[in-house]
């Protein structure tokens, strides 16, 4: 269910930053202040998909907690400490390729359909043959994201791939590093990198393609990775000291994450996150963009944790069949929400260039703005589920020819 909200999330981001434009702080609060219910709503909306970003940081943390309690499991619970690198590696590339290069060639086939459905393509297509396969070679290796000109080709979704790719490259040494200084203070010593690298990279004058690109490097998003790996062995390490009660920081989490007298603070904690991020956008707030990373990590995620854990939301007492109505939705949120969940992976991968496909199709046929919003977010949702669903279906009929 996390994964789903933060696909959700992401999904109505780039949905919305491509039909409407990716809303500055500013232009937000002015929808706002014109008084009118519909522009307050309308803002509200606004302001909430803007932040859907940062269901990216819900990925990383969800990432670093997967891959340290899968170790944990296999390996670290019967005392072997040790990872068996290349056997790692080729699970973590054969888990993420595959998948990933149907994309790249869904992605090119849409292009030579129609150049605009494949978003950021044209200007590499009109400089050659050498540029356009420079480009997609850059792409299918990942290499892109070191690469400005080739940075958003095709899809500009897809740098998270290499992130992740980074990320999983430095797994056993983080690994490593926590079983030699401690989990605690791994995390606090990744939290101190990051910090130091995304100063760097605020401060050096560079133009903004260059400063995202840096941005995109695993050192900038270290904090997040290794927050769901100190996660993993905290709750999930029995008998360690650090769930001892005179461990701050344990304790502190504990009670962000399961807490619901707590998410009051999750939610102030996240929101002065985004203020930070919201005030980056202007040369005043530069300085927000070194900080922005950690408290939107911890907030929304521990908040999400919570919310789940306590229950996403109360029926009034005096409600006939309450409990039988509360039940069932949400028996339908926790199924919904778990399946888009279970196939984030496909619909992140397919859900920009399909979206762009539709829009043009959903302008003429729904005139309401936010209607068709909602029917083309949907219909990624399913074509990306389908597509992941569609793809495994293939592996398996391959995997029984071959042992047939």
């Amino acid at each position: 269910m996390m994964k789903g909200w933060a696909i959700i999330w992401i999904v109505a981001y780039h949905l919305m930053g491509n039909t409407k434009g990716y809303l500055n702080l500013d232009e937000t609060m002015a929808t706002l202040s014109k008084g009118e219910l519909k522009n307050i709503l309308e803002g509200v909306l606004d302001l909430l998909i803007s932040a859907g970003s940062t269901g990216v940081n819900v990925f990383l943390v969800i990432s670093g907690f997967g891959l340290t309690a899968s170790w944990w499991k296999r390996h670290g619970s019967q005392g072997d400490y040790t990872i068996h690198l290349v056997d790692f590696w080729q699970k973590r590339v054969f888990r993420i390729f595959p998948l990933f290069w149907v994309a790249v060639v869904l992605s090119l086939l849409f292009y030579f359909i129609e150049p605009t459905f494949a978003p950021f393509g044209g200007e590499v297509w009109s400089a050659g043959i050498v540029s356009a396969l420079g480009a997609v070679l850059a792409t299918v290796s990942t290499l892109r994201n070191f690469i400005p000109d080739y940075y958003y080709f095709l899809n500009g979704a897809w740098w998270y791939i290499g992130l992740s790719l980074q990320l999983y490259l430095v797994f056993p040494f983080l690994v490593a590093k926590g079983l030699a200084w401690g989990w605690p203070k791994l995390l606090f010593r990744a939290l101190l990198f990051s910090l130091a690298y995304r100063t760097v990279c605020t401060f050096l004058p560079a133009t903004d393609v260059y400063r995202t690109i840096a941005l995109a490097f695993f050192p900038a998003r270290l904090f997040e990775f290794t927050f769901g790996m100190y996660l993993a062995m905290a709750f999930t390490l029995p008998h360690s000291h650090q769930k001892t009660p005179g461990n701050k920081l344990y304790q502190s989490i504990r009670a962000l994450l399961f807490n619901p007298r707590f998410l009051i603070v999750n939610f102030c904690c996240f929101g002065s996150g985004l203020i930070l991020k919201w005030l980056n956008q202007s040369s005043v707030g530069a300085i927000g963009g070194i900080v922005q990373e950690v408290p939107i990590t911890i907030g929304l995620f521990c908040g999400l944790v919570c919310v789940l854990q306590s229950g996403c939301f109360k029926l009034p007492a005096a409600w006939p069949l309450r409990d039988v109505i509360h039940s069932a939705i949400s028996e339908t949120i926790r199924k919904g929400v778990g399946t888009i969940g279970k196939y984030s992976y496909g619909i992140y991968l397919t859900h920009m260039n399909i979206y762009l496909v539709l829009w043009p199709v959903g302008r003429v046929l729904v005139p309401s703005y936010w209607m068709r919003f909602l029917a083309i977010a949907l219909l990624c949702f399913a074509i990306g589920i389908g597509f992941e669903l569609g793809y495994g279906w293939l592996q398996r009929r391959s995997r029984l020819q071959i042992s047939s």
